[in-house]
């Protein structure tokens, strides 16, 4: 798992609402960067939802070479989600400076 500090969090915000259809609410920012940049116990996976549908979560895990990223329940992927999946992908990686994680 990596630590995120809570301006990654916030900028990983951004992309999920711009490439992944995550709510531009305020709260629903707040409680994101509340739980993956939290000091004592950050999770390691936050259910966005947005365009991945119910089973969209952003993760970090220590999996994909340690690098966040997104997924989608299985069963739900669409052409159309694969392909925000790996657009989301691509920009947390550059955010957090490392090459494109597994799919």
């Amino acid at each position: 798992m990596r630590n995120i500090t809570p301006k990654q969090a916030h900028a990983a915000y951004d992309i999920l609402v711009r490439l992944a259809g995550a709510s531009d609410h305020r709260d629903a920012r707040d409680e994101f960067v509340y739980h993956v940049a939290h000091v004592y116990r950050p999770a390691t996976e936050f259910r966005f939802g947005g365009s991945l549908g119910w089973g969209g979560k952003f993760r970090n895990n220590g999996n994909c070479n340690d690098t966040p990223h997104v997924t989608c329940y299985r069963e739900h992927e669409t052409p159309e989600r694969v392909a925000a999946i790996v657009n989301v992908n691509t920009a947390l990686a550059a955010l957090f400076g490392e090459e494109p994680p597994c799919p």
